[in-house]
């Protein structure tokens, strides 16, 4: 908005803070002092406020500049007699086909728009400090792990640099999509403040419905009031995503040390990527049966443990499902376990954590006695293979392309166990266990 003087003359040397819509003066602090106290019903605004245009109570329209008596119900806003004219010319009629009623008609309506508004403001403004809160401390734990992340990239692309230059500046900005942004928390942090101008300007609303006189100004101010509500939902809505628990993985880099380096030269023009983990579970509903309650821990949630008593299956699946068009690895560790009856695999969305029989929608293998079990098409259970058996560490490959899941178990390839898998439902990485306590941990491969 264009800076203006104060209107009285002994003050136009300086900047004017305030509007008032009835005097139609611009106001120095000093000046406004005096003012609330002589004219307390004035509608004024706060120069610095986001606010579009300043409200005179008649229409903006070219050619118009008639009073605002009418509302336009469907497209929410007020005008005069020249914009619901059945004639359209000259700039006339652009309200003319749509539901229109006086301003009088439109008071009850917005007068419970606006209590429900204030309702929302005084919700979010309790919840709001809680949020930024916790969006701080996570901003500070991620941000050593941010720093962390960039060193690891440069440390790598050294060794290649010629060939790698453009690359890493990439992967170097890429890292930011994944991590909060400071200024998301300065935004949330002025939220406060304007929720308490509009609460105060909505109070004082609701004490002048009966001035039908104003009731333009009044609807006005209901109209700025409600675009307020919104844009604060917006900031609220990107706090709150957030902190959801997608923000509290720790990201890693690809490939993690000079091991791992040789098999990515041949592609090195596409080599890196930043990603989180999609191999974490999805925690225990709540209306599962006690027998088969399972918990889920570890650094990103990569670990399953069976609460529930020995003689059922627990099953978790992956929160990600499997993207289609490619060939996924990830390793399933066995960190504790009595008989090793343990299921490994991959499920669809039919699986439900309750059935006794959890194989039957998923396509998986026995570490008992390395047999399969699956359901349909190929029902089965029990097919002997010719796989090891009683192996902490297994590696399970899932091609997508070729529709085939293949088990890699001490490092020993024996080919595909399964093949022809329909992908027509969405697949995810599965686990069962059967004995309590038994515990397993997932990861990238």
């Amino acid at each position: 908005m264009e800076k203006k003087s104060c209107s009285l003359k002994d003050h136009n040397e300086i900047q004017a803070k305030i509007y008032c819509q009835d005097c139609k003066i611009y106001m120095c602090n000093k000046c406004e002092k005096i003012h609330s106290g002589l004219c307390l019903n004035h509608h004024s605004y706060n120069l610095y406020e986001n606010v579009n245009e300043l409200f005179t109570g008649l229409c903006k329209e070219e050619n118009h500049n008639d009073e605002l008596v009418f509302f336009c119900k469907a497209h929410n806003q007020l005008c005069c007699a020249k914009c619901i004219i059945k004639v359209n010319r000259k700039g006339y009629g652009q309200h003319m086909n749509c539901e229109i009623c006086n301003i009088e008609d439109a008071k009850e309506d917005k007068k419970n728009a606006l209590n429900e508004n204030i309702k929302n403001l005084n919700k979010l403004s309790t919840s709001l400090k809680e949020s930024i809160n916790k969006l701080k401390i996570l901003f500070e734990a991620q941000n050593q792990n941010k720093e962390q992340l960039k060193m690891d990239i440069q440390k790598i692309f050294t060794k290649i640099r010629n060939t790698l230059n453009d690359r890493e500046d990439q992967l170097l900005l890429e890292v930011d999509k994944y991590f909060i942004k400071e200024d998301i928390i300065k935004e949330g942090e002025k939220l406060p403040n304007k929720i308490k101008i509009y609460l105060e300007k909505g109070e004082l609303i609701n004490k002048e419905w009966k001035d039908d006189n104003k009731l333009n100004f009044i609807i006005n101010d209901c109209l700025n009031i409600e675009n307020a509500v919104k844009d604060i939902n917006n900031i609220n809505e990107s706090l709150k995503k957030f902190n959801d628990s997608n923000y509290t993985k720790k990201i890693k880099f690809f490939p993690e040390n000079d091991n791992n380096l040789n098999k990515y030269l041949e592609y090195i023009k596409n080599i890196g990527c930043i990603s989180c983990s999609k191999y974490i579970f999805k925690h225990c509903p709540e209306n599962v049966e006690e027998a088969r309650k399972f918990k889920i821990s570890g650094e990103n949630e990569n670990i399953m443990t069976k609460t529930g008593n020995s003689g059922s299956y627990s099953g978790a699946i992956c929160k990600e499902e499997l993207e289609k068009g490619k060939i996924h690895r990830w390793k399933i560790r066995i960190l504790k376990t009595k008989e090793y009856y343990i299921k490994i695999g991959i499920t669809t969305t039919d699986f439900n954590y309750n059935c006794p029989f959890s194989d039957r929608c998923g396509w998986y293998y026995f570490c008992k006695d390395g047999s399969l079990h699956c359901g349909p098409p190929n029902s089965y259970s029990g097919k002997k293979t010719n796989l090891n058996k009683n192996k902490d560490e297994i590696i399970i490959v899932f091609d997508m392309i070729k529709r085939t899941l293949k088990f890699i178990i001490d490092n020993e390839d024996k080919g595909e166990s399964y093949t022809d898998i329909p992908i027509d439902k969405p697949i995810f990485p599965s686990i069962l266990l059967y004995e309590m306590d038994d515990s397993v941990e997932i990861s990238e491969c």
